[in-house]
């Protein structure tokens, strides 16, 4: 009697063939389709084409399209925030313009009933000083906004799915674009190379914060490594989204779909860092 593990006995899956040399020919295997590379990656979708990372009118192409789905996805959770921040941003401007009108009023009554005694231009000073205050921190509520928008991105960036709340504000994102605002206004000490070179180095780092849970500092520092690593992607990735938002505000119904524009901004944005990075993001489904 033959043993089960003699080696003499054809495995199972394998045909003899009768003619001399007894050649045997192996069954073909069946591999899963888990296994098998691509899968899911449609000609025609956002993963086929060249290496993210290495032809930039693909990636920018290929971002869209991500971009887009990834908006359709999850547009409630994604619209809702901005909306919400819309309406308390609407709220404090109407405040501030009454106020504003109500002191130049104030303002000029008082120089009217008084004679010039030269307080006039140290009160006007003042006034634009107060003034400039007051339009600063009353973006603080788009840079919020802003923030919340660009972790809720980062979060469809690695498959998870946003909530209102994440959209609504994420405090290191947040101190980032402030940082990014100060930044942005200091560079203007330098005409137009200023403000070109701040956009260059750090127009990536809310999203690095937002996408990485990354502090200030660490999102700057690493924002400049990878401008200077793909610039090319850098500043046509700010061209688009800067054109994009051109188009919304010069027109009326354009600036009614703001809340929507700025988180599918967030989701191409996270979508290029990640082709920078040489990845793509998680697949929408």
């Amino acid at each position: 009697n033959k043993s089960m593990t003699d080696p003499y006995t054809p495995p199972p899956g394998t045909f003899s063939n009768p003619s001399t040399n007894q050649q045997q020919y192996q069954q073909p295997q069946y591999s899963p389709q888990g296994q098998q590379p691509n899968v899911g990656y449609a000609p025609g979708g956002a993963y086929d084409g060249p290496a993210p990372g290495t032809d930039v009118g693909n990636d920018i192409s290929k971002s869209f399209s991500w971009a887009w789905q990834a908006f359709t996805k999850n547009w409630v959770a994604l619209v809702v925030p901005g909306v919400i921040w819309g309406a308390i941003y609407l709220i404090i401007l109407a405040g501030f313009f009454v106020g504003y009108f109500a002191s130049i009023t104030a303002m000029a009554n008082s120089f009217d009933a008084s004679e010039s005694n030269g307080t006039e231009a140290l009160a006007i000073i003042i006034f634009i000083l107060v003034m400039y205050a007051i339009m600063i921190l009353i973006q603080l509520p788009l840079a919020a906004w802003m923030s919340g928008a660009a972790r809720s991105a980062g979060l469809v960036a690695r498959g998870q799915t946003p909530t209102i709340g994440n959209g609504l504000f994420h405090w290191k994102t947040f101190f980032t674009y402030i940082l990014y605002v100060i930044l942005s206004f200091i560079s203007i000490i330098i005409p137009l190379i200023g403000p070109l070179a701040c956009m260059f180095f750090f127009s990536l780092a809310p999203y690095l914060s937002a996408g990485r849970d990354a502090g200030p500092i660490s999102a700057f520092k690493d924002a400049a490594n990878k401008a200077l690593a793909k610039p090319a992607h850098v500043i046509l990735t700010w061209l688009v989204t800067f054109a994009l938002a051109f188009v919304v505000m010069i027109t009326g119904i354009g600036m009614l779909l703001i809340p929507a524009v700025l988180p599918f901004m967030s989701l191409f944005y996270m979508s290029m860092l990640a082709r920078i990075e040489g990845t793509r993001p998680a697949p929408v489904v």
